[in-house]
């Protein structure tokens, strides 16, 4: 992974460049708008930007935003790029940069930062990034949704029914079923260790691809970064 490797706000984010065409820097990633009428008339075009550890381009992933029309207020271009920053900020990868993201950035670019495409969206890049940045990117989401006091608490419940639904299913090296007592200190030991392996245990057990479906399942919130998390 690349660095910043937290699920809360690194010092570096912020906006960038003038509020008619905004960019917003989220961990290592730039979204930012530009406007090119001669080549595109009717809407604004749209870049990702990777950073480096030095702040210097890495890798970049342009294209039309026909999301964004060029009438569109100076309030709704904000909300697209800051939404957007926030989706991938922990998805790009040291190997393969930006490359993997396209096709998630594609339904973006097309239809916008509402909430059912921003589910979607979210689920292509779980699908192609590491398990550590799906993790990163759920905490990040419960914090926002839940609090950071609150969402390990509310975890806690998650990892016990994972747990004893898991145990149910699993084999000691005997071929026996693991005792009940044994599922409660796994689940204590996994609690005691904070939201990140909380976390951690849910992408493990369930893998990555399905991670955030089950926890919008258990605590019923979309765990995406809609524009009224960040009041934009």
């Amino acid at each position: 992974m690349l660095p910043f490797a937290t699920g809360r706000q690194s010092p570096t984010d912020g906006w960038v460049g003038p509020p008619e065409l905004p960019g917003y820097r989220a961990g290592n990633v730039v979204a930012r708008l530009a406007d090119l009428p001669s080549v595109y008339p009717d809407h604004l075009y749209f870049h990702l930007l990777l950073l480096d550890a030095g702040g210097r381009l890495q890798d970049d992933h342009s294209g039309p935003c026909y999301a964004l029309a060029r009438r569109q207020s100076a309030d709704e271009r904000s909300r697209f790029v800051r939404v957007v920053a926030e989706l991938v900020r922990h998805s790009p990868s040291e190997d393969r940069g930006l490359s993997a993201l396209g096709q998630a950035l594609s339904v973006v670019r097309q239809f916008g930062v509402d909430n059912d495409r921003l589910i979607l969206a979210a689920q292509l890049l779980d699908d192609v990034s590491s398990e550590r940045a799906v993790v990163l990117s759920l905490i990040q989401m419960l914090e926002l949704s839940l609090g950071a006091d609150e969402a390990p608490n509310v975890m806690g419940d998650v990892v016990a029914g994972l747990a004893h639904r898991s145990a149910l299913r699993r084999l000691d090296d005997r071929g026996r079923r693991l005792p009940v007592i044994d599922v409660d200190q796994r689940i204590r030991q996994i609690n005691d260790g904070g939201l990140d392996a909380q976390v951690s245990y849910v992408v493990n057990t369930v893998g990555k691809a399905q991670a955030r479906r089950h926890l919008r399942d258990a605590i019923h919130f979309a765990l995406v970064p809609t524009p009224e998390l960040f009041g934009v």
